[in-house]
């Protein structure tokens, strides 16, 4: 009897060790999903969400590190605006210095290497259900790809994932076979839907620098994106609970490496029919971008709205960028112009890729990655853009585009940079390489598999 007593007193002894290391406290909160934010000065930020209100704790060797609670759930039977109930806790812990590696219930959590080689670049993600026109396929993985996409992605292994913004599409109900029975509006069960399921492999293994885009505006999806992405702590009174505020979150700073920065900008709250609204704001924070400029680096500026983008309707023709961004940065230039201190500019906001130069060689190149799964814009007519005017003054003197979902990758090797266009599948399209002293590129089209 005492040695089946010790028996069994030696087991559950063993048994409650490796619960402890592998996040015992998992049994009182079931974690959902995890993923790692890249904020400020390449700060990474652990972020769980958990099904009740108690936070894991995260292991390196003999060291834990308990995480502490971001945003609470929402009450049951609490009434919001925006269909924006969260039942989910959200848990958050700032990587500690010095520690190489952390661990959630077992599983290697992604860290962002001290040099970044290969970057992957997507956005434009969520599967769009607008009424009254606007029903796209959810339930069918060619019209809505970003589940296939996120797994070609890991297969590309990037050190680090750029979403250049709009998370969440599923708006209103839908009223059409290809996305029936789908949820919507802007609280959990989208987000979920549009964001975590869909994206949850990839979210585990790679860390994310995340653009606020402007459908995580205050009057759309915006507290979710302060709840589960915004790179700052937490503030209730700053985290879009109210949907008739704006917030726009101040400008930082990343280093991809000793030699390039890139400078990720809130552009959530831009009113594209009312260009002077928030326009002071804007170039507030363009003057606050100037003051993160490292001297002697290449800068690049990632944002949603594309200043010098274009694309095409069949309704409207042809249309230029987003011209408050635009706007911000010439009137917010008290010396040079801002828009001349960057390389290159990565967007998002029109469904598709294009990439352009133009005739002034000291502007950026502009690349707009918009085409990770929402509903494409309508195809370009066969035209050259050479010579099209974007915003006054300023003509595209050379254009590539694809239109089709797919994502980037991005990489720099002997001293060259080269974006590679990937379709859904992760098939390559094209390859294009770029001189981010002389704003040129040169651009390859294939169709070969990948390796």
């Amino acid at each position: 009897m005492n040695k089946t007593h010790s028996i069994i007193t030696a087991t559950i002894t063993y048994c409650c060790f490796w619960f402890l290391l592998m996040g015992c406290n998992s049994v009182f909160a079931k974690t959902l999903y995890h993923y790692v934010v890249v904020g400020p000065d390449n700060q990474q930020i652990v972020r769980v969400i958990v099904d009740n209100q108690t936070c894991p704790t995260l292991f390196s060797n003999t060291n834990s590190f308990p995480m502490i609670v971001r945003a609470a759930a929402d009450s049951p039977g609490q009434s919001k605006p925006n269909h924006a109930f969260f039942p989910v806790t959200v848990c958050e812990l700032s990587w500690p210095a010095d520690t190489p590696s952390l661990m959630l219930e077992g599983e290697t959590l992604p860290h962002l290497p001290q040099k970044i080689n290969n970057v992957a670049v997507i956005g434009d993600t969520g599967c769009r259900i607008k009424a009254p026109f606007a029903y796209q396929a959810c339930n069918e993985s060619k019209q809505w790809p970003l589940k296939e996409m996120s797994h070609a992605i890991i297969n590309n292994k990037p050190d680090v994932l750029i979403h250049v913004g709009d998370y969440l599409y599923r708006e209103s109900r839908c009223v059409t076979p290809g996305c029936q029975g789908s949820v919507h509006g802007y609280g959990w069960d989208s987000w979920q839907a549009d964001v975590f399921q869909p994206m949850q492999e990839l979210m585990a293994k790679v860390p994310l620098v995340l653009v606020r885009g402007n459908h995580e505006s205050c009057h759309r999806a915006g507290e979710g994106w302060f709840r589960f992405f915004d790179p700052y702590p937490y503030d209730s009174q700053k985290a879009c609970l109210n949907p008739v505020e704006a917030v726009i979150d101040q400008p930082y700073s990343v280093m991809m490496n000793s030699t390039t920065q890139w400078i990720v900008f809130d552009s959530a709250e831009i009113q594209e029919l009312h260009p002077d609204k928030h326009i002071n704001e804007f170039i507030d924070k363009m003057d606050h971008v100037r003051q993160l400029l490292k001297p002697g680096s290449h800068h690049w500026l990632l944002l949603h709205h594309p200043s010098l983008g274009y694309f095409y309707s069949h309704m409207l023709g042809w249309n230029g960028g987003t011209s408050e961004i635009y706007n911000a940065m010439v009137k917010g230039s008290k010396e040079s112009s801002l828009l001349k201190q960057f390389d290159l500019l990565l967007q998002g906001h029109i469904h598709t890729f294009e990439m352009s130069n133009y005739s002034d060689t000291t502007l950026p190149i502009s690349i707009v990655s918009g085409m990770g799964g929402t509903e494409l814009e309508d195809r370009f007519p066969h035209k050259n853009l050479m010579g099209y005017e974007v915003e006054p003054g300023v003509k595209i003197n050379k254009e590539v585009n694809e239109q089709r979902f797919g994502y980037l990758m991005y990489t720099e090797k002997n001293n060259m940079s080269e974006f590679v266009v990937y379709d859904a599948s992760g098939l390559i399209q094209q390859s294009c390489q770029v001189n981010l002293v002389t704003k040129d590129f040169s651009c390859m089209r294939k169709s070969v598999n990948k390796k």
